[in-house]
């Protein structure tokens, strides 16, 4: 069994020397979903799971302290034959396997099939600093696992420091007092699929980007001969907006370039203002790091919008 990165390809690869075809029954979250047969090249099939699973997963916010977090049960079973498509006899036992999907993802240089160690691993992504910043009288939590098991280390409102469930790992809790600005809460799902909050400490503005579309009536009167001179000629409909935030961090260590990276590239990103929870998507797309060397203090600021329109249009 292994912990698995769903936004990167994972592959399961049959290599029975006589098979020339095999069949994979990939059940998920309990539910056959996939019947999928190949024919095997140089009696080598390969599989690719994490996209199939991908679909099933569900985001989740976690509430106010972090909750919980959704991962994928992933099992499969893969038949092997004789024969091409599925023909022909069948060779030994299937071969099984079972895993569980994380929403993250491996990076490039790391190669395939990558995984995070049941047994011991940081879920939390402080850049390795294990530093992470909160405002006074603020509580949090932090992930790792702990003998295969995702385990959450709950930050109290006053701690300055908390020790995972494993003991393996410490994190230093570092105030932060905003006394002009009010803190906003961002919740990210990380790169390894856990949920992590950043605060912006800053300076934080809030725009209205509107859209709308236009076409040209005919306002004349027949009956009159004349027009209405308050009458709209240009015509808007679909008009519709949404709201747009400008965050900014408050000083932070240099290691933290490696969060606000996983934050850009994270696919499920909130903020709270007000007590309201807003669904955002990341606008910033580039970012260049900065380096206590060249630029003493590292401050960063990020664009986000909401993932919603301000009017409602569900239907």
């Amino acid at each position: 069994m292994a912990n698995i990165l769903l936004r990167s390809p994972y592959f399961v690869t049959i290599t029975t020397a006589s098979h020339l075809s095999a069949k994979m029954e990939l059940t998920i979250d309990g539910t056959l979903r996939y019947t999928i047969l190949k024919n095997a090249t140089s009696n080598r099939t390969v599989f690719e799971i994490a996209t199939l699973a991908k679909d099933y997963y569900t985001e989740s916010y976690g509430g106010s302290t972090g909750g919980t977090f959704d991962t994928v049960a992933i099992s499969g079973s893969i038949t092997k034959y004789t024969g091409l498509n599925g023909t022909g006899s069948t060779i030994g036992s299937a071969t099984t396997f079972s895993h569980t999907g994380f929403y993250g993802y491996s990076e490039f240089r790391s190669g395939v099939n990558q995984e995070i160690d049941g047994d011991d691993e940081e879920l939390t992504n402080t850049g390795n600093t294990r530093i992470i910043y909160l405002p006074d009288n603020t509580a949090s939590f932090a992930w790792d696992m702990n003998s295969g098991t995702k385990s959450k280390a709950t930050i109290s409102t006053s701690a300055t420091s908390v020790t995972s469930a494993s003991g393996n790992y410490t994190w230093t809790i570092q105030r932060v007092c905003s006394a002009k600005y009010s803190p906003i809460q961002m919740r990210f799902i990380n790169h390894k699929g856990a949920p992590q909050d950043q605060y912006f400490f800053l300076k934080s503005v809030e725009s209205v980007n509107t859209k709308s579309e236009t076409f040209k009536r005919n306002i004349f009167n027949y009956s009159s001969s004349n027009y209405d001179v308050k009458s709209h000629q240009t015509q808007t409909f679909n008009k519709n907006g949404r709201k747009r935030f400008t965050l900014n961090t408050d000083y932070i260590a240099e290691a933290y370039n490696a969060v606000i990276e996983d934050i850009m590239l994270s696919e499920y990103v909130w903020i709270i203002i007000g007590n309201i929870i807003h669904p955002v998507t990341v606008m910033t797309s580039s970012l260049t790091k900065k380096t206590s060397l060249n630029d003493r203090l590292i401050q960063y600021t990020l664009e986000v919008e909401d993932a919603n329109d301000i009017i409602n249009n569900i239907v």
